[in-house]
């Protein structure tokens, strides 16, 4: 999935890189980047943006059990995210 789109229109606009692992990333592909704006936006935010895009992906981070992490920590849907930064989502893991 390659989506060039923004949480916001009118300020100047950055890259954020957006990664995908497990039964997420078997649907959407391993990775896309999105403009975000200088101040940045929430998790919550990129995802809505991303559940816009398609389909696939509306269900795909609707799972149950989906969660996200900004530079490699879980956060909660309201943590921020600024440009430069990597949000992953993924799936449930499981295995030993």
């Amino acid at each position: 999935m390659s989506v060039i789109a923004s949480c916001a229109t009118a300020q100047s606009l950055f890259e954020v890189r957006v990664l995908f692992f497990g039964r997420v990333g078997d649907r959407l592909g391993r990775e896309t980047r999105l403009s975000i704006p200088a101040a940045g936006c929430s998790v919550a935010s990129l995802k809505a943006l991303l559940i816009r895009q398609s389909a696939e992906a509306q269900a795909a981070l609707g799972e149950h059990g989906v969660r996200w992490a900004v530079d490699q920590e879980i956060v909660g849907a309201e943590a921020w995210v600024r440009p430069g930064q990597e949000v992953a989502f993924f799936s449930m893991f499981s295995g030993g």
